[in-house]
């Protein structure tokens, strides 16, 4: 046998992630190593778990290399259960420690806006902690930011007047400037406002969130407050006991790329300008998005089958 399915499966998958701008280069031999290993066993059906579990059987049989196999074919076998019925998503419940990335909680706009008017609860005295903690919901929320960027932020790396907020090079992420909308420019004037009547006018580069008495806002405070706030939603996460500040960059992402698929626009030309924007290193982080959720799956792939034509068309 020269050929059968799966190695048909990959060869569009190989296409289609470098379509997207990725190399491949490491996951692109392990993959092959399992097609081949298929095309040995004269194996023409389906992926499944079956087949995978006897392929990661073959060769070092530790359990982080077996585990490490499951990590380079579960992103491939996503790709292949959203285009063929008859495929298997790869399970990691026997490897899970092995870089492991848990579905990422995407939230509702409903949701969002509960946890904002839920921060009115919050002790806050002066008002500070309940302003603070809302605004800073809405900012992660609609940039995408890292949780620890906006406790970073000074007065000075928000530019009002062209409505861009600089982001400081730190020892995990590079320097960056990102576009805001109108109205998040006018909530965080709103706030800068509200800081200069209750906690008095700051330097340029005075921190730029505050928390009660005037304090600067930490990280741990941050995710203290969101401690107390995030039962009020009820959410129930896969992956993690509950819904994580995190999971707005996720969502900003996924909303992000929903919108370009239902628009019809060319995610690929997209994708580079977003990993971009959230300041991703590495290209892998950004391309995660379109698999983290089934329903992300299904919409690149979708998109996919309209540019390209569905596998089963192709020779």
């Amino acid at each position: 046998m020269n050929e059968n399915t799966i190695l048909k499966q990959l060869s569009e998958y190989i296409k289609y992630m470098r379509s997207l701008g990725f190399k491949l280069t490491h996951e692109e031999k392990a993959l092959e190593n399992f097609a081949q290993y298929t095309l040995e066993r004269n194996y023409d059906g389906p992926l499944t778990n079956a087949i995978v579990l006897e392929w990661i059987s073959t060769g070092g049989r530790s359990v982080k290399t077996m585990g490490r196999k499951i990590e380079v074919i579960r992103p491939f076998s996503k790709y292949v259960a959203a285009i063929d019925e008859n495929a298997e998503v790869v399970s990691n419940r026997f490897f899970k420690n092995v870089h492991n990335r848990p579905t990422p909680y995407i939230y509702t706009e409903e949701e969002v806006v509960k946890l904002m008017d839920k921060c009115k609860n919050l002790y806050s005295p002066d008002g500070i902690r309940a302003k603070t903690v809302s605004t800073v919901i809405g900012l992660l929320w609609s940039t995408g930011m890292r949780p620890s960027e906006p406790v970073n932020l000074r007065i000075s790396d928000v530019d009002f007047q062209n409505n861009v907020i600089h982001i400081r090079e730190s020892k995990f992420t590079k320097e960056r400037y990102i576009p805001i909308d109108d109205s998040v420019s006018d909530k965080l004037y709103e706030y800068k406002n509200f800081i200069g009547k209750t906690v008095g006018e700051q330097a340029p580069e005075a921190a730029f969130f505050y928390m009660t008495g005037g304090k600067p806002l930490t990280k741990r405070a941050l995710a203290h407050a969101f401690m107390l706030i995030r039962p009020c939603i009820n959410a129930h996460p896969t992956g993690y006991p509950a819904v994580r500040l995190y999971d707005f960059r996720h969502t900003m992402a996924c909303n992000t790329i929903r919108r370009w698929s239902e628009l019809g626009m060319d995610v690929n030309s997209y994708l580079y300008i977003l990993s971009t924007y959230l300041g991703h290193v590495k290209p892998q982080d950004t391309y995660w998005y379109l698999s983290a959720t089934p329903e992300m799956l299904e919409l690149s792939c979708s998109r996919y089958e309209a540019m390209f034509g569905g596998i089963e068309n192709e020779n």
